[in-house]
């Protein structure tokens, strides 16, 4: 949990885009030691990026509006989280983005 990047009063909560931020860099990682130029446990970061990212499509997308929502569990919308087919977390063409 964090405060976001909106610093949102209240509790820290799990801010969806906190989350998919983080699996991009996971991903990003992931991809420099595909290319080579690092060196790095593969297996665990292949694992840990499919974790982070089902526990944002099951926890921080509301199916009864098809919409990511801002925390996991809120009703309250995120405009940051426009970008996710830009970062590669889903391709622009998903019915949820």
């Amino acid at each position: 949990p964090d405060e976001g990047i909106w610093e949102v009063r209240g509790p820290r909560r799990h801010f969806v885009h906190s989350k998919v931020m983080a699996w991009v860099a996971v991903d990003r990682t992931i991809k420099l030691v595909e290319s080579g130029d690092v060196e790095g446990p593969l297996e665990r970061w292949y694992e840990l990026r499919d974790d982070i990212h089902r526990d944002v499509c099951e926890r921080g997308y509301d199916k009864e509006r098809n919409t990511f929502t801002q925390s996991y569990g809120s009703k309250e919308l995120d405009a940051s989280l426009l970008l996710i087919p830009q970062m590669g977390f889903l391709p622009p063409d998903d019915k949820r983005v």
